[in-house]
C-alpha cells in the first residue's frame, strides 16, 4: 500500500490511504467489501495516526473455513501509523472466532534508487484444532490478494 510519499492525489494534502472516503471507497469498489466504515480516526501524519476500520465480506472460502466463519466475515481492522519509521502495523480482529484468531501486520516504505518500495508482513495464527494451518494459509493468501488489488486501484488516482 502506498501510504505517505507520492501517496497525495493532485490539489490534496491528505494521503490518499488514510482518507476516510477513499478507504471506504476502497474497500466497496476494489476489495470486494460488502460494507465498510471507518470507526474512528485519531492523531495526524506528523505526529502518528491510529483508524479503525470495520468492513463485511463474503471471499471464495474453501469449504472448512466457510464452516467456521461463516458466508460473510466482518473483520475490525486497527491501523497505527508511525511517520518517523513510515510504517503502519495493524491487527484484524474477525467478528466471529476472535479469540482464536489473531492477525497482525505491517507496511513500510523505504526509498531506493528514486523509487518507494513497499514492505508488506502479515501472519495470522489460529487456535482451531484440526483446521488452524488450513484456515491460516487462506487467510495469509485472501490478505496478500487484498493488499495487490488495492495497489492496483490506488495506481490510476495518484497518477492523474
Amino acid at each position: 500500500m502506498i501510504l505517505v510519499r507520492g501517496a497525495t492525489p493532485p490539489g490534496s494534502d491528505e494521503p490518499l490511504y488514510f482518507d476516510p472516503e477513499f478507504a471506504v471507497r476502497l474497500h466497496l469498489e476494489a476489495l470486494g467489501s460488502t460494507s465498510a466504515v471507518v470507526m474512528s480516526q485519531e492523531g495526524d501524519l506528523s505526529s502518528g495516526l491510529v483508524r479503525t476500520l470495520r468492513y463485511g465480506q463474503r471471499p471464495n472460502m474453501p469449504g472448512p473455513v466457510r464452516k467456521i466463519f461463516g458466508e460473510e466475515v466482518t473483520t475490525t481492522e486497527v491501523t497505527t501509523f508511525d511517520p518517523a519509521a513510515s510504517r503502519a502495523t495493524f491487527t484484524m480482529t474477525p467478528g466471529t472466532m476472535a479469540d482464536k484468531t489473531h492477525m497482525e501486520g505491517a507496511i513500510a516504505l523505504t526509498s531506493e534508487g528514486g523509487s518507494t518500495v513497499e514492505t508488506f508482513s502479515l501472519e495470522a495464527r489460529v487456535k482451531i484444532f484440526g483446521a488452524g494451518p488450513v484456515v491460516e494459509r487462506f487467510i495469509e493468501h485472501q490478505a496478500r490478494a487484498m493488499q495487490d488489488a488495492a495497489v492496483a486501484f490506488m495506481r490510476p488516482e495518484l497518477e492523474h
